[in-house]
């Protein structure tokens, strides 16, 4: 998973080094203004992040463009503001949007309890639907009597190979007890 940070402190201050640090320990792939992903970002992965996390009290203007840009692409997005503070005008208007709320989430945090309101925002990316599940391309080397079973059984099922595919693999996922309980812990903050 790809998560693009921002923080217009960038990452002086320890609070973006913790999150980035957690980010990373949970196997995202982090995407920051203030890396050497820079580069990345600006010619293409943008667009590969799958959501945002924004750590500030107030946008500036790189933080109104990305948030912008991933809502638009329909990409959940965390605003992570310190307990106590005000909501900026922006994100206020933002929130109360209806069709956006739904995938703007202000929290609100303390020393205490950042991690797991991270933690609690990658759990709700992790429940995508299946619409979403199926728009990262893999390439299979297969022998050619693993093939002709495919294509076999594809056509007595009367469905596409790869639908076929998608389907044992998850009845082979649902089945496997160790993999659902990895699952439950994946992003466990005692790991």
């Amino acid at each position: 998973m790809n998560i693009y940070f921002y923080s217009p402190k960038g990452l002086d201050s320890q609070v973006a080094r913790e999150i980035i640090f957690f980010l990373k320990k949970a196997g995202i792939v982090v995407i920051s203004d203030n890396s050497k992903n820079k580069q990345m970002a600006d010619d293409g992965i943008l667009p590969k992040a799958e959501a945002m996390i924004f750590l500030g009290q107030s946008l500036d203007a790189r933080a109104s463009y990305l948030l912008a840009f991933h809502l638009a692409q329909n990409k959940k997005v965390l605003c992570l503001l310190p307990s106590g503070s005000e909501i900026d005008a922006g994100l206020s208007s933002l929130k109360s949007s209806g069709s956006l709320s739904q995938k703007l989430m202000l929290e609100f945090y303390t020393a205490k309890n950042l991690l797991e309101k991270i933690q609690d925002f990658l759990k709700k990316l992790d429940q995508r639907s299946a619409k979403e599940l199926f728009n990262i391309k893999f390439t299979l080397r297969l022998s050619h009597k693993i093939l002709d079973y495919i294509n076999w059984r594809s056509a007595k099922d009367k469905t596409p190979k790869a639908d076929w595919l998608r389907l044992e693999v998850k009845k082979m996922m649902e089945k496997d007890e160790k993999y659902q309980d990895w699952v439950k812990k994946k992003f466990d903050l005692d790991k």
